[in-house]
């Protein structure tokens, strides 16, 4: 093992020695990459990134000031077919009051004959998609692909929005062999540089200066006559540069229970804090999540759509009336919004078309839906409030800033406690909110504009009860009955996912999902009801559930629902694991054997408890007569647990894995 971490080490040097004395340059591909077979230090990958290089920096231009450029060089190697997918890219930009520009060259290079081939990428092989109100991006795929070809592109981005610089993504889901970045920002502009938090990257920083351009013009007047003389100067000004060179950056390994990928991936980002000209007035941008809450809360399209009610008025008025308590008022207001605005699937924190038409045409995007609910709330004598969200997908705002947000939900602040509220999803009920909300912290913003960070995960334990009445017979098959109970987030997970099946195909599924047993009659319980429990009630039949040596029979002690694969693959993990709420799963079996067999042997009961009382799993079996009785049950009682804990979780799986594939022996009775 030493040796082979010393051979490791040694091979990582000498490439790393080879990136840094070989130049990139765009078009120029040597036949030893075409001819690369695979990637020495990720044999697997299906693709690696041979070079990547990013400048961004900024241009003056008299006439509109200054614009932001960014330059991108990627060249990418394909190995295999799976790795085609990396053939294509989509470059996104902002469509504001002044659009983005983006031109693009690109090329496909082929090894034929021993000759290399390259095929340009066409105009007409570039399209538009348009992503919100407000962005869009341009699309291609790569023509020619083959398993070997590289790819390279080059596009250039420019833009008038000088206070936003995109951040430098420094990782991929494959390889990166070598990382070219260097941002070079105007000592007029004052901005924060936030680096990698999970994976290292070294920035270096320095101050240079830098010579622009600059044109005046001056009018004299000579008696009647007026003469306008323009004039070519330049000024020399400070630049502070922020360099990236980096080699062999690993490719980001998908792991199960993560909020979001992105989230753990190599970025480098630069949020503006001031724009302090020679001559003029500073401007200060959103240093504290107290500027950037009322920032937003003071856009017309946020904070004054709280003011509207006229729209609702009578609707509110007939709820009132038709409920006595509080709680069945809220209850009342939050299901009325649910079926009164349908979500079009649209984000972002600021209305569209406003809530007023949104609630007359029944749907509108998260703003209008949960804006609605805040002012309905509101007017109904609540102390309710907006609440800001960056969901799983969009990461976790790590400083103040208004990119930080893309969703809204309401809360009510209650003195023992705050009630959390999401009418987008027909499932959610009061603390209870979809998964895509529960990303950490969210920023709750009151009437008089102060704002706290607010907890956003639940409370109650993610439940699953399932209990199980079966009997097998001497074929080693199997039939009964299971009732499986989920409770809160689980129940919403499950009216998410089978809804809208049919019940053929929900029987379809859940017989693939629990060892395909044969599934002959099914009956749901509160389906649409997510106030209440969801009970499945299923009766089943399973073939194929035991083995037969020397006369004897072997079972798993949880049959079919016996888990065979640890999902928790990497030796080490540096990012935590994220279950979205703490949770427990419970198993009770009762099988009942054949007269002619009895109970020879069974597993050893077991119980592994991880560290700091942070969950547990146990397993015990028992025979009563001529049935067996099992009990299963795992229980985690955090819904985020710190990497530092995942070398103990991954080891209790692998330890009820074991367990559950232990078998029980039944041998014949002696007559």
């Amino acid at each position: 093992m030493k040796l082979n971490r010393i051979l490791i080490f040694t091979l990582a040097f000498i490439l790393s020695a080879t990136l840094h004395a070989q130049k990139f340059k765009f078009g120029s591909i040597d036949i030893k990459s075409l001819e690369e077979k695979e990637y020495e230090l990720d044999p697997e990958a299906e693709a690696v990134v041979l070079y990547k290089k990013r400048n961004t920096n900024y241009m003056y231009s008299n006439g509109s000031g200054w614009r932001l450029v960014t330059e991108v060089i990627e060249r990418i190697k394909i190995y295999n077919k799976d790795g085609f997918e990396f053939a294509s890219k989509k470059i996104p930009y902002y469509m504001g009051d002044s659009n983005e520009s983006v031109s693009i060259k690109a090329v496909t290079y082929n090894l034929e004959n021993g000759k290399i081939v390259k095929t340009k990428l066409e105009g007409n092989e570039i399209y538009e998609e348009e992503i919100s109100e407000d962005w869009s991006s341009k699309n291609f795929t790569m023509p020619n692909i083959n398993e070997g070809s590289i790819v390279e592109w080059k596009y250039t981005l420019t833009s008038p929005y000088v206070q936003t610089i995109d951040e430098v993504v420094c990782q991929y889901d494959i390889p990166i062999k070598k990382l070219e970045c260097k941002i070079e920002i105007p000592e007029f502009f004052v901005f924060r540089m936030f680096p990698s938090r999970f994976y290292p990257i070294n920035v270096r920083q320095s101050q240079n200066s830098k010579t622009i351009k600059v044109m005046g013009s001056s009018r004299s007047q000579t008696g009647w006559a007026t003469t306008s003389t323009t004039s070519t100067g330049s000024a020399d000004i400070l630049q502070n540069t922020y360099s990236i060179n980096a080699q062999n950056i690993p490719a980001l390994k998908d792991e199960p229970y993560v909020n979001s990928m992105d989230n753990y991936r190599a970025l480098v980002k630069f949020e503006i804090s001031a724009y302090r000209p020679r001559n003029g007035t500073p401007k200060l941008y959103n240093t504290s999540w107290e500027q950037v809450t009322e920032t937003i809360y003071n856009n017309p399209r946020f904070g004054r759509e709280l003011t509207k009610n006229k729209h609702f008025t009578e609707d509110l008025e007939q709820i009132l009336a038709g409920n006595s308590s509080q709680e069945e008022k809220m209850k009342a207001i939050f299901q009325h919004v649910q079926k009164k605005v349908k979500w079009d699937d649209d984000y972002g924190k600021y209305t569209k078309k406003g809530v007023s038409k949104a609630y007359e045409e029944g749907h509108g995007n998260v703003a209008e839906v949960n804006l609605t609910l805040v002012s309905m709330l509101r007017s109904a004598g609540f102390n309710a409030s907006p609440v800001l969200v960056s969901t799983r997908s969009h990461g976790i705002p790590l400083f103040p800033t208004k990119q930080g947000f893309n969703y809204v939900i309401a809360a009510i602040e209650l003195p023992q406690n705050m009630v959390l509220l999401d009418a987008t999803d027909p499932f959610s009920a009061p603390n209870l909110l979809p998964v895509r909300d529960l990303n950490w912290e969210g920023r709750l913003i009151r009437e008089d504009g102060t704002s706290i960070a607010v907890d956003l995960y639940p409370k109650k334990y993610n439940l699953k009860k399932v209990k199980v009445t079966a009997k097998l017979d001497t074929e080693g098959e199997v039939s009964g009955v299971m009732i499986s109970t989920y409770k809160n987030l689980n129940a919403l997970l499950y009216r998410t996912n089978y809804s809208n099946l049919s019940e053929d195909a929900l029987i379809s599924k859940l017989e693939s999902e629990n060892g395909d047993i044969e599934i002959e009659r099914i009956r749901l319980n509160n389906k649409d009801n997510p106030n209440r429990p969801l009970t499945e009630m299923i009766q089943f039949t399973g073939d194929n559930q035991a083995d037969f040596i020397g006369g004897k029979i072997y079972i798993s002690p949880l049959l079919f629902l016996s888990q065979t694969e640890n999902p928790f693959k990497m030796e080490e993990r540096n990012y935590p694991l994220d279950f979205a709420s703490a949770w427990r799963n419970e198993i009770d079996m009762i099988v009942e054997i054949p007269d002619e067999y009895s109970v020879e042997s069974k597993p050893e009961d077991v119980q592994y408890i991880l560290p700091d009382n942070l969950g547990a799993y146990s397993l015990s079996t028992s025979v009563e007569n001529n049935k067996i009785v099992i009990s299963s049950s795992s229980i985690i009682n955090k819904a985020i647990l710190p990497a530092n804990y995942y070398k103990y979780l991954k080891d209790i799986y692998k330890k009820a894995i074991d367990a559950q594939l232990e078998k029980i022996v039944l041998a014949p009775t002696q007559t």
